[in-house]
């Protein structure tokens, strides 16, 4: 409970400070090499995840919706870690470019890259979706450790580091920062995704 009292302090600062808003994304660099970013660690008492790794078959012309949840501990009841949400006419094309036409299905899956930051991989590599109607990547800061950028303390500087979701196409390329929306009563990110790569929480040095 602590943990979560001191992020939601932290958060309240980033929303009131001139570098975040509630309703957006910390302003900086908008692509960033995967040295200069700080990725959201996991609190030393958040529960573990359930699965490390989800599938699910997306078919054109319906809507289908995929967790990762986390792990029922004790008392606790569990909620998610992770939601990603396709709308029935979001299919676009498959990774070889061909269209997809109602009734086509593909097995989508999400994996955790590492269970100790929110890190997610997503495939087949090259999906793409419908810009005019996207699916929505959801990803909770609820168990987050408030300690944001890894210095040891918990201060201040938590606060002006801000985070959102970004993205890396292939291993070799730059971390990108995608439209990242904050929802504060829920304790989430929220994003539109057009295409399957990697995603992250994470924010810049």
């Amino acid at each position: 409970m602590r943990t979560h009292v001191r992020l939601r302090a932290i958060l309240s600062l980033l929303c009131a400070g001139a570098l975040a808003s509630c309703d957006g994304s910390p302003s900086g660099p908008s692509q960033l090499p995967e040295s200069e970013l700080v990725f959201v660690r996991a609190a030393d008492g958040a529960p573990p995840l359930a699965t490390r790794q989800v599938q699910v078959w997306a078919k054109s012309g319906e809507g289908r919706r995929i967790e990762i949840p986390y792990a029922r501990v004790g008392e606790y009841g569990g909620d998610k870690c992770l939601e990603f949400t396709i709308p029935g006419d979001g299919l676009l094309t498959r990774p070889d470019g061909t269209p997809f036409v109602r009734g086509d299905s593909v097995l989508i899956t999400i994996r955790v890259v590492d269970p100790n930051t929110f890190n997610f991989e997503f495939s087949p590599s090259g999906l793409r979706f419908n810009a005019k109607h996207p699916a929505e990547l959801r990803i909770s800061y609820k168990w987050a450790d408030p300690d944001l950028n890894g210095d040891g303390s918990v201060d201040d500087d938590d606060g002006r580091l801000g985070f959102d979701i970004w993205k890396q196409e292939t291993p070799a390329s730059r971390w990108e920062k995608i439209g990242t929306s904050r929802d504060s009563d829920v304790e989430e990110l929220r994003a539109n995704v057009t295409g399957f790569t990697k995603y992250a929480m994470a924010g810049g040095v």
